[in-house]
């Protein structure tokens, strides 16, 4: 299990900060479904579980938003992070007559390829780590009210060795019928493991998440908030074994200062916005504090916790982009290309 244990050493790196001060990534099994996995949610801060605005891809963060008009819609996109590491995602919709509308997800990360040795040092074959998720979404529509549920086989893979689970979200959303408000609630990957590591003992990635989103009539603006983790108060890991004596070592300004009540709550935390240009173009912004105080270089902030979009949609197809700053000069990319399948084989008839 040599190769394992360094795959989670890469995983718990990528997630924490290297301060006394740091997020509790790695704490939990299967954390790459709390990634940001489409350009939209990435866009408005890397959480939103609100946004009522026609994107298939919501399903993957609140199952409630799939409503009858996706019918058709199929979206793909790729988020390159470092080095071969890489996300790619598949989702489509298809409303049925009487069954009412489902989706259809896919979910692939790869880590790439890793050199391996034995416990002597000695080198061994190469190996790959991976993780994926098959999801299946359905919503259903009752006034002003939408409700939903995913359904999701997850499984990561290191080395030959395999973990899985089945997980479910359960989603509600309220959707004005005449002002463009919308207010969403999700509790997320409730369920159980199908097959564990050896010696596993982390929790499944459970979150309950509340969000809202709003227009003002009169502004070109659309703003979200959300909260997450609202099971938990803190969320931050304050070290103190990692106070040194010796003042002079580069701890010592941030550990005379432990997270304090703003920092505590203002982490649960996620804004976002967009300017709406017209009918086809749209700007994206978002700020996540949560990711910012989890993920920033000693004493540095930088613009860490930012996410930057946009969105143009065309006769045919709709492409979208963000750009996640995780710390200082660190950023991931989201490219998402969508269409509506029933249009395309119309005009083709």
């Amino acid at each position: 299990m040599r190769s394992q244990k360094v795959i989670l050493s890469l995983l718990v790196c990528m997630l924490a900060s290297q301060t006394a001060f740091a997020q509790i990534g790695g704490l939990r099994t299967f954390e790459f479904l709390e990634l940001p996995n489409h350009a939209r949610v990435a866009g408005l801060g890397t959480v939103n579980v609100s946004s009522n605005a026609g994107d298939v891809n919501m399903v993957w963060q609140n199952p409630a938003l799939l409503n009858a008009d996706m019918g058709g819609q199929a979206s793909f996109n790729f988020i390159p992070f470092y080095a071969d590491i890489y996300n790619s995602q598949l989702t489509y919709a298809q409303n049925f007559e009487n069954a009412g509308i489902f989706s259809l997800g896919v979910n692939y990360l790869s880590y790439g390829s890793f050199k391996g040795f034995d416990n002597t040092g000695a080198s061994t074959n190469d190996f790959t780590a991976s993780n994926y998720a098959i999801q299946i979404s359905h919503s259903r529509t009752d006034g002003a009210f939408q409700y939903g549920a995913n359904v999701k086989f997850v499984m990561s893979q290191i080395s030959g060795f395999n973990q899985s689970a089945i997980l479910t979200d359960f989603g509600g959303a309220f959707i004005h019928p005449e002002k463009d408000l919308s207010i969403g609630l999700v509790i997320k990957n409730v369920g159980f493991y199908t097959n564990k590591y050896e010696n596993e003992d982390r929790s499944l990635p459970f979150d309950v998440q509340l969000g809202s989103t709003f227009k003002p009539e009169f502004m070109p603006f659309r703003f979200s908030l959300t909260l997450n983790r609202l099971y938990q108060y803190d969320l931050s890991y304050f070290d103190n074994s990692l106070i040194p004596e010796d003042d002079s070592n580069v701890f010592t300004d941030i550990s005379n200062n432990p997270p304090n009540t703003f920092d505590k709550i203002f982490q649960h935390v996620t804004i976002g916005t967009e300017l709406i240009l017209g009918e086809n173009i749209n700007l994206r912004a978002g700020y996540n504090h949560l990711i910012r105080q989890s993920l920033k270089a000693e004493q540095v902030g930088g613009a860490g916790g930012f996410t930057f979009g946009f969105f143009v949609h065309t006769k045919k197809f709709n492409i979208a982009y963000s750009s996640a700053i995780y710390q200082a000069g660190s950023f991931a990319h989201f490219i998402t290309l969508g269409s509506n399948l029933k249009n395309i084989v119309k005009k083709k008839s």
